[in-house]
């Protein structure tokens, strides 16, 4: 397995060990097999076999090396589905393969004769999952909508609203759950009668309208297909805004993600309900993310991740300083607390902080000496960041300038792509007084990354006409 594909020749001994007596054997064939990439023809019958493994970790390895096999594995885990020991699991892996599962279509409408709800719910998924392609059973999906199992229910709904207009049919038995007491069954089900006649703005608008009031249902299950039938219904975030930003804050940790993103997407409409995720630990680092992705329009959000500096986390600390350096971009504050940050114990939160102050421009004249102290930093990222900080800065300062040169031309020579590009752009911004580093640049427009050369070039018209032919100092 260490080897890798250059072993492909020992798969069939593989596939023979994927019996062995000791699970840990057969476990390491298995994960062997997807490594040495074998193909189908070889390893396609033992992990087929695999499925059946008294030991869960066998039977979740074999699932995962037939995944990884990609949509060749589609009539083999079809035909597995033939088998009750390995349906489930069989099912559960054509999940993965969405359209391109469709062959196995007529196998997984026949799994759904099964009498256990966990089965038919993964062949239900599956049938989603695949979606269009897969309305040739909505005559056996349609009535379980009646079943006595919500686990089998909801999933139906889910499955036929994935189907699309070709399961038109099934509208009548979707109208009727739709108004019926079951708020979850009632929830996929709107959401599922719009799929199917998309061109019928009342049945949308009336669907979106439910999908709302849904994401304040306490039952975080609710929730989510509520976010997840929206988002598939195509509804603009910023019209999402509103609901959103009164659930953040009290929604369940695991939603709080995918509500954020879709914030972010919204403007400045998620502002605050992003702002205000910052106040919970779990998602304050994302929140963060989301907000320097906004950028400058995220202005107001300031004075909220400038509180949040000081977290436990140091990843969520350095998102921080990374979202208010995209904020704050010329315009500062260079508020002392940013200033603080670097003197981190972290090193990638000093770095981060000096990109901070250098973002801020010329408001952060206060932090230079220590930028300046911090060019004789242990570590080349704090150096190189430093003096890339400090030419945004105080471009003009030559004494400076005469510091951070050298620094700047040892990080051209590194084998960090974005240090390469940082020096790059900090020499361009000294301008003639950097005329010194001319050698350096000129070698980074060969570069192997664009974004490099780019900015290399870009240094040089700046340094002006000593880059042209005149020998470096």
């Amino acid at each position: 397995g260490m080897i890798g594909p250059a072993a492909v020749s020992a798969a069939p001994a593989l596939a023979k060990a994927t019996t062995d007596d000791d699970l840990h054997v057969r476990r390491e064939a298995i994960q062997a097999l997807e490594t040495t990439k074998a193909g189908i023809n070889v390893a396609g019958p033992a992990l087929l076999k695999a499925l059946e493994d008294p030991e869960p970790s066998v039977r979740v390895t074999a699932l995962d090396a037939l995944v990884d096999l990609g949509p060749a594995s589609v009539p083999t885990l079809a035909q597995a589905l033939d088998n009750p020991a390995t349906r489930y699991w069989a099912a559960l892996a054509l999940g993965e393969f969405g359209p391109a599962a469709k062959p196995a279509v007529e196998a997984l409408t026949k799994a759904l004769d099964d009498k256990r709800p966990e089965v038919v719910h993964e062949v239900l998924i599956a049938l989603a999952h695949i979606g269009p392609d897969a309305a040739s059973a909505e005559p056996k999906v349609t009535p379980l909508l009646m079943d006595h199992e919500a686990f089998v229910r909801n999933p139906a709904a889910y499955a036929l609203g994935r189907m699309g207009p070709a399961a038109a049919a099934a509208k009548p038995a979707l109208e009727k759950s739709a108004s019926g007491g079951d708020v979850m069954l009632r929830t996929v089900s709107s959401y599922a009668l719009a799929k199917i006649d998309p061109n019928d703005k009342a049945m949308r608008d009336q669907a979106v309208k439910l999908l709302k009031e849904a994401l304040h249902n306490p039952d975080p299950r609710v929730e989510s297909a509520a976010l997840r039938g929206l988002l598939e219904l195509e509804t603009p975030p910023v019209e999402l805004a509103p609901e959103l930003t009164q659930c953040v804050e009290v929604c369940e940790v695991s939603l709080v993600p995918e509500m954020m993103s879709v914030l972010a997407a919204s403007g400045e409409a998620g502002l605050p309900a992003l702002t205000a995720a910052l106040k919970r630990p779990e998602s304050r680092g994302q929140a963060a993310v989301l907000l320097g992705r906004i950028g400058p329009a995220a202005h107001s959000a300031v004075p909220s991740l400038l509180d949040a500096i000081s977290d436990e986390d140091p990843e969520v600390r350095r998102e921080v300083l990374y979202a208010l350096g995209a904020i704050i971009a010329d315009k500062g504050p260079a508020d002392p607390r940013i200033v603080a940050a670097l003197d981190d114990p972290e090193v990638r939160v000093r770095a981060t902080a000096a990109y901070a102050l250098g973002r801020a421009g010329a408001a952060a004249k206060p932090a230079v000496p220590k930028l300046r102290n911090l060019l004789e930093s242990d570590d080349p990222l704090v150096r190189v960041v430093c003096a890339w900080s400090l030419a945004h800065i105080a471009p003009d300062d030559a004494q400076l300038a005469r510091s951070i040169v050298p620094v700047l031309i040892h990080g051209t020579k590194s084998d960090n792509l974005m240090m390469r590009r940082g020096a790059a752009d900090a020499l361009g911004r000294l301008g003639p007084a950097a005329d010194s580093a001319v050698a350096s640049l000129k070698a980074l427009e060969n570069d192997s990354d664009e974004s490099v050369r780019a900015a290399a070039a870009d240094a040089l018209k700046k340094i002006g006409s000593g880059a042209a032919g005149k020998s470096p100092r």
